[in-house]
């Protein structure tokens, strides 16, 4: 997958989700880009280092799963921060996560 591919996937997940630029001194385009260039070159120096395909997806996973831990705790101090209530029991119900 190439810098450009993955910024064109980017992009069409931000979609549905959009991030806020406007206060930043980068805009979003270079962002992904920079973003998406960081990962293919990740995935090019595990694969460098002997990793296959399924390692590697396994690396980049738990990236990705790392991150939306961070998003969700920047989300939740940003919401108790603005004063606002958050109900971790029904956000989880709204995104279809229940306990087993």
């Amino acid at each position: 997958m190439t810098p450009e591919a993955l910024a064109v996937l980017m992009c069409d997940i931000e979609t549905g989700d959009p991030l806020d630029f406007s206060d930043l001194g980068i805009g979003e385009d270079e962002a992904r880009g920079l973003m998406a260039l960081h990962f293919c070159q990740l995935d090019s120096d595990l694969a460098a280092e002997g990793l296959d395909a399924e390692g590697r997806l396994a690396v980049m996973t738990a990236i990705a799963a790392h991150t939306m831990e961070a998003n969700f705790l920047i989300q939740l101090q940003r919401l108790r921060a603005a004063g606002q209530g958050f109900d971790l029991r029904a956000w989880m119900s709204d995104r279809g996560f229940g306990r087993p």
